[in-house]
């Protein structure tokens, strides 16, 4: 993960709370069970190997998102995924979403040159081995603004944020709530916190990290700490899919 500070200035904190604010294509619904995604930024082989298993002991599935600039690299999160990765997790049902190609910051950067990146990374998906449609995207550093979320409605069936909270109608599909577990145990904690409280209250949940390993990076977890909060969203009785399939019985359920 290359060097990177986020604009800490006064009018970059307004932007953001504007962009937050600014609701580009709103969830139609609010499941009538919850559905719970866990995700992996980037993404590293600790999350293709490890974090893959960990959902496949209790038979569900997850969202890779890769960011192709880093294919077969090494950075503070381990070794990142190649396209045997790929392969093998998209034949085991998990889904590939796209992360953009050089992990840049979508709020400081121009329009043309953002979806330009998003092109690259979905081509590059495509040269790597990646056949099927890739429909997710999550924004690197959860950075965006207003202007550039509604020029993802056609691409995407949803871009993920990182900003904490549940997602209910209305959320923005464009700018999904979403969990991190990073270093810290009270990310551990608000995260369990999230699963058990939409177990009363059925919700869209997004849960995400980078590494996950016993000695992992400040972005990631250890495979105990994923495979407890899998263990609990599967004993509240949510369901643990994609975002895709999560987002399609949402859809359904508004057509019914």
């Amino acid at each position: 993960m290359k060097p990177y500070q986020p604009d800490r200035s006064l009018p970059a904190k307004i932007a953001r709370r504007m962009t937050r604010w600014s609701v580009a294509h709103p969830l139609p619904a609010t499941p009538e069970r919850t559905k719970i995604c866990f995700t992996f930024d980037d993404f590293p082989k600790s999350a293709a190997d490890t974090g893959a298993e960990i959902l496949d002991e209790v038979g569900a599935r997850g969202c890779f998102y890769a960011c192709t600039g880093m294919v077969g690299t090494k950075n503070q999160t381990g070794e990142l995924f190649d396209a045997h990765d790929l392969r093998r997790l998209a034949a085991a049902g998990h889904e590939i979403g796209a992360h953009t190609e050089t992990h840049l910051d979508c709020a400081r950067t121009g329009t043309a040159e953002v979806l330009a990146d998003i092109d690259t990374n979905i081509a590059r998906l495509a040269a790597l081995g990646h056949t099927l449609p890739v429909t997710q995207f999550a924004w690197p550093y959860g950075e965006t603004r207003a202007s550039l979320k509604p020029k993802l409605t056609s691409r995407f069936m949803a871009a993920r944020g990182v900003l904490p909270g549940a997602n209910v109608q209305g959320s923005d599909l464009m700018q999904l709530s979403a969990y991190e577990l990073d270093e810290t145990e009270s990310s551990i904690a608000r995260a369990a916190d999230a699963i058990e409280k939409a177990a009363a209250s059925p919700a869209l949940l997004f849960i995400f990290t980078h590494d996950v390993r016993e000695k992992h990076s400040a972005w990631g977890t250890t495979p105990a700490h994923l495979r407890r909060l899998v263990r609990l969203a599967r004993d509240t009785g949510a369901e643990i899919v994609t975002p895709s399939v999560a987002l399609a019985s949402i859809r359904a359920k508004e057509v019914a």
